[in-house]
């Protein structure tokens, strides 16, 4: 599981740095200030950025990353990783990972390389957390916070959530009073695999991003070691869940064929909750609520 304190550590640092989308002074003082500490900036379109970077007067080495050479880039940036070094990604305009170039690259260096990884500059919350996860994928869909805040509503709730934008990296936010309830709850829907991210304190000292597997997650979150402080925000990575999600109307509809084949009520449930990892007794009160 990775567990990245940002700012409390001598890892070396790959920034996901957002660049203005028409007006050039649109522009942060912390980006500009990570793209002039940086050893080297890597570029969607390196003469595109040249224009952007000689109008603050940033001269670095500048290296192109763009959607056909991702891959090939991962050995080369990773040495330079391993040497210590701190990498900028920068796409023409906006931001790196969301329909321009960087989640590809930051799925595989996250796997090839300690380091840490992190965003500057790219807007709310919820895509700072998507753009440093690696995830992949063309559409992402945020939430906003739980309505619920416990019980079979909130599971429902996120059930629902889940059922519903099973290709999307879907995101939400959540308070430190109810982020160890609603991560639990996840387990028991999720796939033990299901890989989810939750960030915590985005850009300040105490940031924190945790990833892996759900299961391995909620063992972090429901432990001591968990730092119960801060704001949440909860990424979920779109390999959901055609595989490992079943609807309550799925449900309904295996039983019904367990029945058709002569089972009876009980025991179609019984059945069926094992291959959904559910009681008898759930899926049996779901059926009846049809």
């Amino acid at each position: 599981m990775r567990n990245q304190s940002t700012f409390k550590n001598n890892k070396p640092t790959v920034y996901l740095v957002g660049t203005p989308i028409g007006n050039l002074e649109d522009i942060s003082f912390r980006a500009l200030e990570v793209l002039k500490k940086v050893d080297v900036i890597c570029c969607e379109d390196t003469r595109t950025s040249q224009t952007f970077l000689q109008k603050y007067q940033i001269s670095k080495k500048l290296i192109s990353l763009h959607k056909f050479n991702e891959t090939d880039r991962v050995k080369e940036l990773s040495l330079l990783l391993k040497d210590n070094q701190d990498i900028a990604i920068v796409s023409d305009a906006g931001c790196p990972a969301i329909s321009d170039p960087g989640a590809t690259f930051i799925n595989k260096i996250l796997q090839a390389t300690d380091c840490n990884v992190t965003s500057v500059n790219v807007g709310p919350a919820y895509i700072h957390a998507i753009v440093a996860s690696g995830y992949r994928a063309k559409e992402n869909y945020f939430y906003g916070f739980l309505e619920h805040k416990s019980g079979n509503s909130k599971m429902n709730e996120l059930k629902d959530l889940l059922g519903k934008n099973s290709k999307a990296i879907i995101s939400f936010y959540e308070s430190v009073h109810r982020i160890q309830d609603t991560v639990e709850k996840l387990s028991t829907i999720l796939n033990a695999e299901q890989s989810v991210l939750i960030g915590r304190e985005l850009t300040k000292l105490n940031e924190q991003f945790m990833q892996g597997p759900i299961s391995e997650l909620n063992q972090f979150v429901q432990s001591e070691e968990f730092i119960l402080k801060g704001e949440f925000v909860i990424v979920i990575d779109s390999q959901i869940v055609e595989n490992t999600f079943v609807t309550n109307e799925k449900i309904v509809k295996l039983i019904e064929e367990q029945i058709k084949q002569g089972y009876k009520l009980k025991q179609a449930c019984e059945i069926i909750g094992a291959k959904v990892n559910k009681s008898k007794n759930e899926v049996y009160q779901i059926f009846i609520k049809k």
